[in-house]
Parts: C-alpha cells; structure tokens; sequence
C-alpha cells in the first residue's frame, strides 16, 4: 500500500503560468496541475464525472514548458464555477519522466521504465573499439518502420493499459508489475533497433 505521505506529494497541486488542455478541438484553460491531476477551467457544458477523454497539453510551469498527449479521466464537475477536476496520464515517455522529476526532484526514477536495470559497459581500448555496421538501405528502411510500429504500439498499450487509467482497487500493485515488465520489453526492443550492430572482427 502507498503511505499516506506518497499520496499526499503526489497530489500537490501547484499554478501553471500559462497552459491550455485541447480536447475534441475545444481549448479548456489549466489553472494548476499535479504529477496526477489537471483543473481545467472552460465555458459551457462540462463532461460527466467518470468520462475519458483524449487531450493534447501545453503548459508551461515556471521556466519549463510541458507539451504531450494524455488521457483524462473526469474527477469532478463544476458546471457552477466552470471548472473541471480531471486525473491525467501522459503518453509520452521522456515528458513524463520530466513531470516526475519537476513534482519529485530528489526521488529515484520509478516511472513505467523503473524495472529496467542498468548495466554498465564494459570499457574496451580505445583501439579496439567497434565500428557499427553500415546497414544496406532497406535494413534501414525496415528498421525505421520498425521503429515507428515500436512507438505506436508504446503509446496504444500506455492509452488502454497503464495502471492509472482504471480504477484502484486490489489488482493494482499486480498491474503496476505487469505494466513495467511489458513495457521494459517495448524499450529493450526499442533499442536494439536504435543501437547498430557492431563490426565483427
């Protein structure tokens, strides 16, 4: 279970400077945000509480600027004051380890990536170092393919499967475990196709 003190830093809540939530091309203002939530604040009919909606957000708090795609999930309504409560899943990788960083400075990255270990390379002579292979032009070809299926398929499985998209119940922890180790498997794929094969020799 997390403590009470976890659940507490990751809810606080702090003022953007400036930031608009694009949903269905209608523009909702943001007046604060967390490492889990959003308060927009917009004109008109609100979505019900409960409703998932697809987003495109651009904020900017302090010196940083925080452009991704995200998933809402509806919190709270407040058709009275025009204000919106919404918990939010960022699809993009780098940017939400960005997001983490700026609400948890001193904590260690645990993000969907955090099961990944760390190997440190094994230091080679300068004058043993490989020289990667220059791949033909359709191994390329293939493999930019690949990469993008790759980064389609990260954003798809974060959009449906990523633990805070549901409910929190019992089966949490155990999809929080699953979550990471699928999607350590995305990343390990993912670089074996970034990384050229060395030189034999």
């Amino acid at each position: 279970m997390r403590s009470q003190f976890f659940e507490r830093r990751r809810q606080l809540r702090e003022p953007v400077t400036d930031g608009q939530a694009l949903i269905g091309g209608r523009s909702f203002g943001l007046l604060n945000w967390s490492q889990n939530g959003l308060l927009l604040a917009a004109d008109g009919p609100l979505p019900e509480r409960g409703s998932r909606l697809s987003a495109e957000i651009d904020l900017m708090a302090g010196p940083q600027h925080f452009v991704f795609p995200a998933e809402l999930r509806v919190v709270r309504s407040h058709p009275d004051r025009g204000q919106m409560a919404v918990s939010y899943v960022c699809l993009d990788v780098p940017v939400a380890r960005r997001i983490q960083a700026y609400f948890q400075p001193t904590a260690q990255a645990r993000f969907i990536a955090d099961s990944v270990q760390t190997i440190p390379p094994t230091a080679t002579p300068a004058t043993e170092k490989p020289k990667p292979v220059a791949m033909p032009a359709p191994v390329r070809e293939e493999a930019v393919s690949a990469l993008r299926e790759i980064s389609a398929l990260k954003a798809a499985f974060a959009r449906k499967f990523h633990p805070d998209t549901a409910k929190r119940d019992g089966s949490y922890g155990l999809r929080v475990e699953l979550f990471k180790e699928f999607w350590s498997d995305l990343e390990a794929a993912e670089s074996r196709l970034k990384t050229p094969p060395a030189a034999k020799g």
